[in-house]
């Protein structure tokens, strides 16, 4: 299987396999802590955890570095660009302005907007994404390729719709379609109808009244200061190297065109001021019980479907700024996630239970929020440590022998825990690394683990194509379509091996 064609499900394979097992007799913030500490072991979260019961912090924990060039490491207090987690902040204060008269929730944009050039699309449509703007990329993406180093703006968004002259996706509320040009929007309505920036009436009105000391909404020309995060990634996977996002080329107009937006994400903050958010909302500090119940009530299309989609552990629609989980059996749950290069986050709130989850990473690590609430709901859950990574680590930097002996040690470990998919991709990551031999000893090696997959005998083949091992690469391709009769890409590579 292509490299490349795997990226898409990384996050995914690059998480230890997922296990149920019975119940431990160990207290709830021990399992908590278990699971966070083997994720800390494989180097699988970077960033910080809080969970709370009715305001009281039963768990918090500070993992990895917040400046790694420094050494300096993450803390309590460390403040994290929040993403997306922003957007139901950004609701409270669409609904403060609601419900003190200045925004009517199914009023058309255009009345509050003269130069908006949608007419039919509402405040609603903005809150629930079913508006059928275009997402950030699409809209600003002959704009950017005309002016590569410019750093765009919410002032840019009504004339960039302007000039994007086309219809929406679709007639506004028949779909749910995920686009942050409708929370910038609302930054747009927020000041137009308060009189106030935006990040000047966030911090009057949001911030002070729930007690958010450290939270701010971020300037354009934001630069980094003492106490925040930077943002990571793992070139390699396989190793533990952090890489600042700044220095990918590739993404540049991630980490500066795009960071000027307001609104959708470029809200800072830390895990105290997140569970301070979440306890003004139970005081009724922020809006009130009406505005709540409105938010976290899953919005209906013009058809009167609720557009559930599965999202993790369970399906969930949208709100008003918020997602919903669909199931309701342990407490009706809302959340929202956040992600951007080198920056994941997340809220969960168990509105019937008082219970409270926020996970910051600034090393792109996979959420771990809905498992932490799968734990605090006492249910059987656990994650091993990966195995896949320590042996393909030790094959790095100790040779095939040692690793092998890793492996055999940890094997039986209910402990450690060997996903196929994990292994596959660390040695397609390898080979793509240019690390061809180390990547021909992980599919050998996966082939006799996972004799019954078409799959570890593809990857196998392609690698030893690359090695100019023709003969065995037959072998390989022709074992996996025994496996995979409909394995096109394999049929594919063998007819070109067998023509050659």
């Amino acid at each position: 299987m292509k490299y490349y064609a795997r990226l898409s499900v990384l996050l995914l394979l690059m998480c230890p396999v997922v296990i149920l097992t019975p119940a431990s007799g160990q207290p709830t913030v021990a399992r908590i802590d278990t699971f966070l500490n083997n994720l800390n072991a494989d180097h699988n979260i970077n960033g910080n955890v809080l969970v709370a019961q009715e305001g009281r912090i039963l768990y918090e924990k500070a993992f990895g570095f917040a400046d790694a060039a420094s050494g300096k490491t993450n803390n309590p207090d460390t403040r994290f660009v929040m993403a997306s987690v922003s957007k139901p902040v950004t609701a409270v204060a669409v609904f403060q302005l609601i419900e003190r008269g200045k925004l009517s929730l199914d009023a058309r944009v255009a009345r509050y907007l003269s130069d908006f050039p949608y007419p039919d699309i509402t405040v609603r449509h903005l809150l629930a994404h079913t508006s059928g703007l275009p997402n950030t990329e699409e809209l600003f993406s002959i704009l950017l390729a005309a002016h590569p180093e410019r750093l765009f703006v919410n002032k840019d968004i009504i004339p960039a719709l302007r000039a994007y002259g086309k219809p929406a996706h679709f007639k506004a509320g028949d779909q749910f379609e995920y686009s942050n040009t409708n929370y910038s929007l609302l930054a747009l309505l927020i000041e137009k109808q308060s009189g106030r920036t935006f990040r000047d009436y966030m911090s009057r009105f949001v911030f002070k009244p729930a007690g958010m000391n450290s939270t701010e909404i971020l300037e354009p020309d934001f630069k980094y200061r003492p106490g925040f995060a930077h943002k990571y990634d793992r070139p390699v996977h396989y190793l533990d190297t952090l890489r600042p996002i700044e220095s990918v080329k590739e993404l540049h107009k991630f980490t500066y065109n795009w960071v000027g937006f307001q609104g959708p994400g470029n809200m800072a903050s830390t895990i105290h001021d997140m569970l301070a958010f979440d306890q003004g909302l139970y005081a009724g500090k922020l809006v009130s019980g009406q505005s709540m119940k409105q938010m976290f009530t899953p919005n209906r299309l013009n058809d009167g479907s609720i557009p559930y989609r599965r999202s993790g552990i369970d399906e969930a629609a949208y709100g008003l700024g918020w997602y919903i989980f669909k199931d309701t059996a342990g407490g009706k749950v809302v959340w929202h996630s956040g992600g951007i290069p080198g920056m994941n986050t997340f809220i969960l709130r168990n509105l019937d239970k008082k219970q409270f989850i926020t996970v910051t990473d600034n090393a792109q690590n996979g959420p771990v929020a809905p498992e932490l609430y799968i734990l605090l709901s006492s249910k059987p859950f656990g994650r091993p440590r990966s195995l896949a990574k320590l042996y393909v680590n030790a094959l790095v930097y100790q040779g095939a022998n040692y690793a092998a002996a890793v492996l055999g040690e940890h094997r039986l470990d209910p402990g450690f825990g060997l996903s196929e998919g994990e292994l596959n991709f660390f040695g397609l990551e390898l080979m793509e690394n240019g690390k061809l031999p180390l990547a021909l000893e992980v599919f050998k090696t996966s082939t006799m683990l996972f004799p019954k997959s078409f799959n570890v005998f593809d990857s196998y083949g392609e690698a030893l194509m690359k090695a100019g091992k023709k003969a065995e690469a037959i072998l390989m391709y022709r074992r996996s379509l025994e496996l995979n009769p409909a394995n096109e890409g394999g049929k594919k590579a063998l007819r070109q091996l067998v023509s050659e």
